[in-house]
Formats: C-alpha cells, sequence, structure tokens
C-alpha cells in the first residue's frame, strides 16, 4: 500500500488499538488518532495525512459535519476520507458519500482485510 500516513478518527480506544494495529501491518508507517472531529480537523492541517478514516458517531462534531469541514478546508480538501463506522443503512453510506467521502467501510471490520479494503476504494476513486 502506498499510503504512508493515515489520520484515523475514532473515539473507541478498542478500535483505534485494532485498527491502528492493521494499518501498521498493512505497511502504513504513521496512524494518527483523533477521538472527535473537532481534533480530527486540527490533526489534518497538522498531520498532512494521505488519507483519513472517519468515523460518523463522535463527540463534539459528528463525521459527517467534519467532512464537510475538510473539504471546505483549503489545506484538507484534496485528502481522501473513508468513512469507518458502524452506521451501515444505506441512507447512512449515502450521506456519507454526499459530504465528500470516497468510500464507506462498516464496523465491525476484519482486521486481516482492513488495508485490502482500504486500497480498493483508493484504487477505485
Amino acid at each position: 500500500m502506498n499510503l504512508k500516513r493515515v489520520l484515523l478518527a475514532e473515539d473507541d480506544r478498542d478500535i483505534q488499538v485494532v485498527a491502528r494495529m492493521a494499518l501498521k501491518m498493512g505497511g502504513v508507517e504513521e496512524v494518527f488518532l483523533a477521538s472527535d472531529g473537532q481534533e480530527c480537523l486540527s490533526l489534518a492541517q497538522k498531520a498532512r495525512p494521505d488519507l483519513i478514516l472517519l468515523d460518523v458517531m463522535m463527540p463534539r462534531l459528528d463525521g459527517y459535519a467534519t467532512c464537510e469541514a475538510l473539504k471546505q478546508d483549503p489545506a484538507a480538501n484534496h485528502i481522501p476520507v473513508i468513512f469507518l463506522t458502524a452506521k451501515a443503512q444505506n441512507a447512512d453510506v449515502q450521506r456519507g458519500l454526499a459530504v465528500g467521502g470516497i468510500g464507506y467501510l462498516t464496523k465491525p471490520f476484519d482486521p486481516t482485510t482492513l488495508c485490502q479494503c482500504i486500497v480498493s476504494i483508493m484504487d477505485g476513486r
């Protein structure tokens, strides 16, 4: 995988640990963690990730609003966003794509195939 820096916006510590491990095993060099949407916006500008994995249900600012804000920010609007969330209804997926996400992965996810799923989405965009 050609992703070196990934920002994971996820408020559940257990999911942070599993996803970070899966990303590292898949070749990602740096994984930045944000626990809410506001922190994600700040880190996106500082860390300059190659990809943002974004949960929907987070404190302070949900994933949809965070994605909208990222897409309006000239310093971050080029960063692809893939939603990684338990919100799995078709309406949720459509909303995620409508606010600027390039893909949508649902929890629970398989850590052994997470990177393959990300690559598949990135290749298809």
